[in-house]
């Protein structure tokens, strides 16, 4: 089929321009793919430089680097140590720690002790041999400031102080010393401790503190501690014991033994001070019967 002249005359024209066309929109798509390239690794390059001046600026910066040492640090599990009992009717309960006993070293077996000023058993004042028990001669001295209307006291006396009897002054170990401590926050609690006093004399101590620590709740709202103390008590000795506190003698040994635990700085009930190789180690509040004998434990063996 022939081709008209004038078709022949145009075709080549239309031709190119459809060449053009396509080539156009190849190069166009092309040069969109490469801004995009382009504008793509733009980016991850700002992100890049932004990363790494933050983590110089938080290099140089002692907040950044303290939260980071921080945060990344393990937290640990706090440490238990031993705490005495609180007792809200005490006289200004303050926080205490265990009695520093000495360090053992490689060199010695006693060193660096962290005691109060030294004191020697032999030279403890105004000691009451009725309420002192145990050997003169035993390498450790406890001195117990107690009052018989604070309930913490009661707990000592029933949980700790009756094993320390048995396991330690009945063999030697411990020279265990009473002494009277009467807040005058309790109103019953220096009548108390004349009766306490009266039946020592007559030998009958320990029955008359079992009874008044066992029945505090009892004479603490009755106000009963004559009954109390009747209870365990013949009729006899109960005579001499109500001769004993009414004639008025009985107060100058328990303002006594008041002043000394001033002296020691007590400021709570029950309060123990350890004597043991001349050095003196207070301890203010309740403690385990094993974690006691823990603490005597490692006093006795530099003896």
């Amino acid at each position: 089929m022939s081709i008209p002249a004038g078709d022949r005359a145009l075709r080549p024209k239309t031709y190119d321009s459809l060449a053009v066309t396509s080539a156009g929109k190849y190069f166009a798509s092309l040069l969109e793919d490469y801004v995009s390239r382009r504008a793509i690794l733009a980016a991850a390059a700002v992100l890049v430089l932004v990363g790494f001046g933050f983590q110089i600026g938080r290099s140089h910066s002692p907040a950044l680097a303290a939260r980071s040492n921080v945060d990344a640090t393990p937290r640990s599990a706090p440490s238990e140590q031993p705490a005495p009992l609180s007792n809200d009717r005490n006289v200004a309960p303050a926080p205490s720690s265990f009695p520093a006993a000495p360090e053992k070293t490689a060199g010695s077996g006693n060193a660096a002790p962290r005691p109060t000023p030294p004191q020697a058993p032999a030279d403890l004042p105004d000691v009451d041999p009725h309420k002192a028990f145990g050997s003169k001669r035993a390498p450790v001295t406890m001195e117990v400031f107690s009052d018989f209307q604070c309930p913490a006291c009661k707990t000592l006396y029933i949980t700790t102080n009756r094993r320390i009897m048995e396991d330690y002054v009945s063999t030697g170990k411990v020279y265990l010393v009473h002494r009277d401590f009467p807040l005058a926050m309790h109103a019953h609690s220096r009548v108390a401790a004349r009766y306490a006093r009266a039946a020592a004399q007559l030998g009958k101590v320990e029955p008359v503190e079992q009874a008044l620590f066992q029945n505090q709740e009892k004479w603490e709202q009755s106000g009963d501690v004559d009954g109390t103390v009747a209870a365990v008590l013949s009729p006899a000795e109960m005579a001499k014991v109500r001769a004993l506190v009414k004639g008025g003698t009985l107060d100058a040994a328990i303002d006594k033994d008041f002043a000394l635990g001033q002296l020691y700085r007590v400021n709570q009930t029950p309060t123990t001070v350890f004597h043991s190789g001349g050095q003196t180690y207070p301890y203010a509040g309740v403690m385990s019967y094993d974690i006691l004998k823990q603490f005597l434990d490692q006093l006795l063996s530099g003896h």
